[in-house]
């Protein structure tokens, strides 16, 4: 196999390359996952205004863990890492940072970031496997000189996608409708009339903010195209005369579906209770604020679709597609302390808040069951179930509580709403990685 990097050729650096270098390459590939958790968590620590988001942190632990397994190719290969092209959910962050507004430094500042991480895993690793001092310089000097090229190179690279965005960004009238939506979420816009201009948008009808959003993406695969289809089928079920759309990030998109007359608790109601909407596929989930009217409308319909969303991430797979800030606002308000919130839960509902899917089950049943006002034919016909069944599901929560609900119950009603969110809650915060 011909080596392509000079300073691997000659015959004691391709020794030590075949020996030590090489085979760290197929280790690194095999532990591409774990070295980009990693990677990202001390993004995550040092940069966090720019992770305020589950989808932030996804589009870079995919963007992370493809470059760690090009990498890792490359080192196998003694390929010359100074042709690299840019893996295309690299360039994809790139390109949707200068949406998101975020400077070039701080973007740059994440390649430091994971090459520092990378720089450590590799040193530990040469140490380890070269036992022989002099190996063990020649390997050291031959990955040093290696990794600063291909970062090197790759930042040149991701440079170069930023400020061709860029360009194109500032000539468009997208650019304009961001900053507009920046400062109206930000409360610095108050001019209705400027604000509408500034959008294209006429902020002075009715809104129903929404986000749209992947929990995954593939290293390949765009999503912007089927969260845009989304989002159309929420406007069309919804009725929407007009929509805007705003870009969070590659895998998650912002909407206000607007119209002349008011949105009806109703329409609400259905879209939060599962009724179909054209263009949800699966894997894409949409979080829905409550319907509002004007410049403070538009703003905080937002601010409730990011809550919501923000109660779907901690949620996870149980939840449904669609989310309605109005059927999660307690679990919203619940939530915002993570560890105040697992506490009262745990005090509160005790062994009713175990985790395994038969006790879900009767915490769930017992939720709808007091939301229903304890009524059990109710209760019966929104779980769709036989009314003994909500009576005996019931009894057995009851059990677990070690008491009845029959009085005084708000605290068991508040924690069986913030119960959903318990696995996104005990999950490790990114400095206990």
């Amino acid at each position: 196999m011909e080596v392509e990097w000079p300073p691997a050729r000659e015959p004691s650096a391709q020794r030590v390359w075949r020996e030590v270098l090489r085979p760290m390459g197929a280790q690194m590939r095999a532990s591409a996952g774990d070295l980009a958790q990693r990677s990202v968590a001390r993004m995550q620590t040092e940069l966090p205004e720019l992770f305020a988001d589950p989808q932030n942190v996804q589009e870079n632990l995919v963007s992370t863990e493809a470059s760690l397994r090009q990498l890792a190719q490359i080192i196998e290969l003694a390929g010359d890492p100074r042709g690299v092209e840019l893996p295309p959910s690299t360039l994809a962050i790139a390109r949707s940072a200068v949406h998101r507004q975020v400077a070039l430094a701080d973007l740059m500042r994440l390649y430091r970031l994971a090459q520092e991480r990378v720089w450590q895993w590799m040193f530990a690793h040469i140490v380890d496997k070269a036992s022989d001092a002099s190996d063990q310089a020649v390997a050291l000097d031959l990955a040093t000189g290696w990794l600063f090229a291909y970062v090197d190179e790759a930042m040149v690279r991701a440079e170069r996608a930023y400020e061709i965005e860029r360009e194109a960004w500032l000539r468009s009238a997208a650019a304009v409708r961001a900053a507009a939506v920046e400062e109206i979420l930000a409360d610095r816009e108050r001019n209705a009339q400027r604000a509408s201009k500034r959008l294209r948008y006429d902020v002075n009808r009715r809104h129903v903010g929404a986000i749209a959003w992947v929990e995954q993406a593939s290293d390949g695969g765009e999503a912007q195209a089927a969260l845009g289809e989304a989002l159309a089928g929420l406007a069309q079920t919804l009725g929407a005369e007009s929509t805007l759309i705003h870009s969070l990030g590659s895998l998650a998109v912002a909407s206000w579906i607007s119209r002349r007359d008011a949105f009806s608790s109703d329409d609400l109601d259905a879209v939060g209770r599962g009724k179909q909407v054209p263009g949800v596929v699966p894997g894409v989930r949409i979080a829905v604020g409550e319907a509002g009217k004007g410049l403070e409308g538009f703003r905080r319909t937002h601010l409730e679709a990011d809550h919501a969303r923000r109660v779907a991430s901690l949620v996870g797979p149980r939840g449904a597609a669609i989310t309605c800030y109005r059927s999660v606002a307690v679990a919203a308000l619940g939530t915002a302390d993570r560890d105040h919130a697992l506490s009262f839960i745990t005090r509160v509902l005790g062994p009713l808040a175990a985790d395994d899917e038969v006790t879900y089950r009767l915490a769930m049943t017992l939720s709808v069951y007091l939301d229903e006002n304890r009524s059990r034919s109710r209760a019966a016909e929104r779980l769709m179930v036989h009314p003994n069944t909500v009576s005996y599901r019931v009894h057995q929560a009851e059990a677990l509580l070690g008491h009845s609900v029959a009085t005084d119950s708000l605290d068991i009603q508040v924690a069986l709403a913030m119960l959903p969110a318990r696995p996104g809650l005990a999950r490790p915060r990114p400095d206990e990685l």
